[in-house]
């Protein structure tokens, strides 16, 4: 016999507070909390998925005036409204719940589980399986013969033996239980007095309320029998209002609650506008697809002269891409509309003819080449022809259109800028990925092969339809001078990049692997003292392990617990304030953690990504910090610390190659400068033109005593209030930072505003723009989006508030900086011609200069830095020179 169809009733507004309370701080491009969407959506789809209905409806209610307030005027009057970020999502659950063509139960005068109790029932009689999704207990009472009830907070399906065992009683006594014990949500009465427990064992011994009621005068407990004698009738109603109605006017028509096939459109148009980029992913695998553009095939070269040939007399506006990565398998070039032109690398002088052809390009002032990521077109150009280090200063005079960098400076608060990601965000299109063309396994794809000329059509002319339209709107801009940025920073940046990173900079090896003993004989030694001050051998990495043996066992006060799993926090926050409170081991586990991040992270690390010549090679990021900062991969070196004893030695390990030093120019202060000029603070600016140490001006001001008299310990204080205004800091963050009350961090915070007051003005300004506006932008107009500024959730906004304080100058530091990396890179180019920038660092440049000339190259470095913009502020540059970045540093 076939097995009955099942029926999935899911009780609706449950899986919605459940999925917004699971998930918080989700928002969408515009600042529009989506939480409780994604996770319901989530939800049901797992739901789906794993219990495969015939059938399935989802019920609602309609409003809070059923039958239950009718009986009972203040049924459910102490609910607590619905959180604004929660009501805003409810269309778009609803639409959700449509897009997955489910059937919405609802109907006025009753609840929810009113519907799901009438139809569980009827279902049942027509020879259905019903499970009952919720994580109301309340619904427990429907489990019986042929309904079950799957829990969607324990995750655990119950049938009538499994709702004893948990609730105490069988199904049919749910709701006598809840009558005596009441309910505060639902501002269901109850009988003062008799709680969960003493509710159960009342019924578990008497079997029902009204058999309870009847032998009240019997019952052992005063509180329970007084209770019971005295609000008999208030018990009786409780029941009616905590029995679901299973009797309600609604039909069971199995052809609506039929499982269909989601609305693939409805469901990729609501995905895209919440930025739910996961599921849009997810729908192409389940055949639901975004709009496709379709590109012919690349012509494929098989020969150097048959490249020549094809790519001679082009059009002036012409495109490029690389195809292939981390080793560039392929160039492939193109006119906009036209059929591109593919040179497989891998035959016999193709390689050359392409990039003798790409550096013909760039050099030509009347040419535009287009591409998605152009740095690397820039790269494969002219890396045999020049030798390491890129090209030469002014070599690239083309114009560069590289829509990576149009779409980040047009829209700088999305994800990711990647040729998939800015496609499917301006065309709802998705490329195809290099899986497809057979780039994904452990052998390349053949020479010729279809769908490698297709992927690598596609790389070439995509993004010439998307220069289409982020040209125009780059030109059109209101909000900051996007196009300023991308012509006077972005686009010049780019080939000074390709320089730096081509250069790479000296790595002592053999120092690394000295220091890689040393350390792990630290971390060994640290290792003992953490186990003798704990008592006992443990999982020094188990944050469980730990946070047992610091608060359990130890008895150190636990300062905050997890959100997710209860269990003590053991983050580094914790341990420095256990560590500023005087506990010595958490500042053993401070340093241990340090030491093996830092040993595993660089020391072990960078020597296995060393070129045969030595030299380490990273990665600089133009369009991924919001910010406007370069950002550094493979590997990452912004991140080694600055003043950290183990850091200073890591920085030992970087070397100028022999006959040449480091020169390392650090701009100092540079956002405080920044700072004072757009605040026009006078107290600031007059303490930088008179060459002030301005952390002691500072401390001067908000302790109120003579600079003279300053004491480190204060000087210390009013850098980290000095640089905490720059970043938002609360009087609480602040009073954590120094180890002080709050109310003190207050006091200090109000004499700061107090002396400098146009500073405050700043602060007010800034938050009034990105209100008005949604961003904020550098003094060079480069724009800061900040979408969570119009949250529901105020963490949100409080966060985007602080970002935009900081946002303008941060900003601004990352714009002058990479000015600066354009003016000394053509500087060092024109005056001396053997040394070369190697790095940057937050506000630093590295370089690299014979040692005859290091002096006279330092200066030039200097000067470039200092001179590149004209602010109210003097900026000042402090200039190292040695034969280390640790020596130059020091």
């Amino acid at each position: 016999m076939a097995s009955p169809q099942r029926l999935l009733l899911i009780d609706g507004y449950s899986t919605i507070f459940r999925a917004f309370y699971a998930i918080r701080n989700l928002s969408n491009s515009r600042g529009e909390p989506t939480n409780a969407v994604y996770g319901f959506i989530q939800m049901l789809r797992k739901l789906l998925r794993d219990e495969q209905p015939e059938l399935v409806g989802i019920a609602l209610d309609v409003s809070r005036q059923t039958f239950r307030s009718e009986r009972f005027a203040d049924y459910k009057a102490n609910r607590a409204p619905m959180p604004d970020d929660l009501r805003v999502q409810l269309p778009y659950v609803r639409r959700a719940i449509e897009g997955f063509r489910i059937p919405i139960l609802e109907r006025a005068g009753y609840e929810a589980d009113d519907l799901i109790g009438s139809l569980a029932r009827r279902a049942v009689e027509a020879g259905y399986q019903v499970v009952v999704v919720t994580a109301d207990k309340d619904m427990m009472q429907l489990v019986g013969p042929g309904v079950s009830l799957y829990h969607t907070g324990r995750e655990k399906l119950y049938d009538a033996a499994a709702v004893e065992q948990d609730f105490g009683v069988p199904p049919a006594q749910v709701p006598d239980v809840l009558a005596l014990m009441g309910d505060s949500v639902d501002n269901v009465p109850g009988v003062p007095g008799i709680g969960e427990k003493g509710a159960k064992g009342l019924i578990q011994e008497y079997g029902s309320l009204e058999a309870l009621i009847e032998r009240a005068p019997e019952v052992k407990r005063k509180s329970y029998r007084e209770g019971l004698l005295e609000h008999r009738e208030q018990a009786l109603m409780s029941k009616e209002l905590a029995t679901i109605d299973t009797e309600v006017a609604i039909e069971l028509d199995p052809a609506a609650l039929r499982r269909e096939e989601p609305d693939g459109q409805a469901l990729f148009e609501l995905y895209r506008e919440l930025d739910f980029f996961s599921l849009l992913e997810e729908l192409e695998s389940d055949g639901l697809t975004a709009a496709q553009r379709s590109y012919p095939l690349a012509d494929d070269s098989e020969t150097a002269e048959e490249w020549r040939r094809r790519t001679q007399a082009l059009p002036a506006r012409r495109c490029a891409a690389m195809v292939g990565d981390p080793e560039t398998i392929a160039v492939v070039v193109a006119v906009p509309g036209g059929t591109p032109v593919l040179a497989d690398c891998r035959r016999d002088g193709l390689a050359a003819a392409a990039a003798a052809t790409l550096r013909e390009w760039l050099a030509d002032a009347e040419v535009e080449i287009i591409g998605h990521d152009l740095k690397e077109v820039v790269r494969f150009a002219y890396r045999d022809a020049e030798g390491p280090g890129g090209p030469p200063a002014g070599a690239i005079r083309a114009r560069l259109t590289d829509t990576m960098l149009l779409a980040y400076l047009l829209r700088s608060a999305l994800r990711g800028y990647s040729l998939a990601e800015v496609a499917f965000e301006r065309f709802q299109h998705r490329v195809q990925t290099p899986d497809q063309a057979g780039l994904g396994g452990p052998e390349p794809p053949l020479c010729g092969l279809d769908e490698l000329r297709g992927f690598a059509a596609e790389r070439a002319l995509l993004p010439a339809e998307l220069a289409d339209v982020l040209l125009p709107e780059l030109s059109a801009s209101t909000e900051g001078d996007p196009g300023a940025v991308y012509d006077q920073i972005e686009r010049p940046l780019l080939p000074v990049l390709v320089r730096l990173e081509d250069a790479g900079v000296a790595l002592d090896v053999e120092y690394l692997g000295r220091m890689s003993e040393e350390l792990g004989a630290e971390i060994a030694s640290l290792e003992r003292q953490i186990y003798e001050l704990a008592g006992e051998e443990f999982n020094i990495n188990s944050t469980q392990q730990l946070g047992t043996i610091l608060f359990d066992k130890l008895g150190y006060p636990g300062l905050r617990r997890t959100k997710k799993t209860k269990s003590y926090s053991t983050s580094a926050a914790i341990l420095e304030e256990l560590a500023a409170r005087g506990f010595d081991l958490p500042r053993r586990l401070l340093e241990y953690r340090e030491f093996t991040k830092l040993k595993s992270t660089y020391v072990d690390a960078l020597p296995q990504v060393v070129d045969a010549a030595g030299r380490l090679h990273t990665r600089f990021q133009q369009a991924v910090a919001a910010t406007g900062r370069l950002s550094s991969t493979n590997p990452n070196l912004q991140n080694i610390p600055v003043r950290s004893e183990v850091g200073q030695r890591i920085r030992k390990a970087f070397r100028a190659e022999a006959g040449h030093l480091l020169l390392v120019a650090d701009y100092s202060q540079i956002e405080l400068r920044v700072l004072a000029h757009i605040a026009r603070e006078e107290a600031l600016i007059a303490a930088f033109r008179d060459g002030q140490d301005i952390h002691r001006t500072t401390a001067a001001s908000v302790f109120g005593v003579a600079a003279e008299l300053v004491t480190d310990q204060q000087r210390r204080a009013a850098k980290t209030i000095n640089f905490g205004i720059l970043y938002g800091m609360s009087a609480f963050g602040l009073g954590q930072r120094l180890g002080i009350p709050a109310k003190d961090a207050r006091s200090f915070i109000d004499a700061y505003f107090s002396r400098f007051s146009r500073i405050r003005g700043y602060m007010e300004e800034t938050f009034q723009q990105v209100e008005r506006d949604g961003f904020v932008e550098t003094l060079y107009g480069r724009c800061r989006y900040l979408p969570d500024i119009h949250s529901k959730n105020r963490n949100l906004r409080e966060n985007a508030k602080r970002m935009a304080i900081n946002a303008r100058i941060q900003g601004t530091a990352a714009d002058l900086l990479k000015l600066a990396m354009i003016a000394a890179d053509r500087r060092l180019a024109s005056d001396f011609p053997r040394a070369r920038l190697l790095l940057t660092v937050h506000d630093e440049l590295v370089a690299e200069a014979p040692l005859q000339e290091a002096a006279a190259a330092g200066a030039a470095l200097v000067e470039e830095m200092e001179g590149v913009a004209d602010l109210v502020v003097p900026l000042r540059v402090d200039l190292g020179v040695g034969a280390t970045w640790y020596d130059a540093k020091s």
